[in-house]
């Protein structure tokens, strides 16, 4: 008999889209888990839920919902949907009750920064020099490029955003480490990945593991499916 497999429904981080899973969907998918890349709008938090929960309301099934930096955040509310079963935190943040997103950033600081300075809509974007130093050091230039040609830039208020009742306090979580990350300090991410009671792999990349090493990345999600 054919083992049913969970959806996965993944969710990009700020100055990304959906794109940025593609070698991890290409592996997940050869496995035989139906894959959906959420293209979450970055124009508020709760707008950015609300995308993941149309998703979600159009799996057949229960799903196993990933989420990459600020997509952590998304995920610890949407989450709460009854078609989730667990969650994969790639590299993201999982804010304890109430806890503003920005705060976590700055538990512990990062080895490098990203100049936030808003443009005259209110959205902050990076530049392939800035992306390259801070989030993906061990990237080549040109898929650097290509991620930022179509990144999608963040209204500066969804860090102020915060969760009342994250749903890993409910469901069974995984977090995957990035070792090298320049952004989100490794410090943070173990103490994140402690505090949500989460069973812990490890990958020595920078930020963005899912270009870098996307293997790990799908081996973790395949572990949680």
């Amino acid at each position: 008999m054919t083992e049913i497999k969970p959806g996965i429904v993944l969710v990009h981080g700020v100055w990304s889209d959906g794109s940025v899973w593609r070698q991890v969907i290409t592996r997940l998918a050869h496995q035989g888990f139906p894959v959906t890349a959420v293209q979450i709008p970055l124009t508020s938090f709760v707008e950015d839920v609300a995308a993941v929960h149309r998703a979600l309301d159009h799996e057949l099934g229960p799903v196993v919902l990933v989420g990459h930096s600020y997509g952590g955040g998304v995920i610890s509310a949407a989450g709460s949907h009854s078609k989730v079963e667990k969650l994969v935190y790639i590299a993201a943040l999982a804010p304890q009750p109430g806890e503003v997103l920005g705060a976590i950033l700055g538990r512990n600081p990062p080895a490098a920064s990203v100049a936030m300075q808003p443009d005259t809509h209110g959205f902050i974007w990076a530049t392939a020099d800035q992306y390259q130093d801070a989030m993906a050091h061990d990237i080549d230039r040109g898929l650097v490029e290509l991620t930022v040609a179509v990144q999608k830039p963040f209204a500066a208020q969804i860090f102020g955003a915060s969760v009342a009742s994250p749903a890993w306090q409910s469901k069974p979580s995984w977090y995957l480490i990035a070792t090298e990350d320049r952004i989100l300090n490794p410090k943070t991410q173990q103490e994140i990945a402690a505090a949500i009671g989460a069973q812990v792999r490890e990958t020595p990349t920078s930020h963005m593991p899912h270009l870098s090493n996307p293997e790990a990345v799908a081996a973790i999600i395949a572990e949680a499916g």
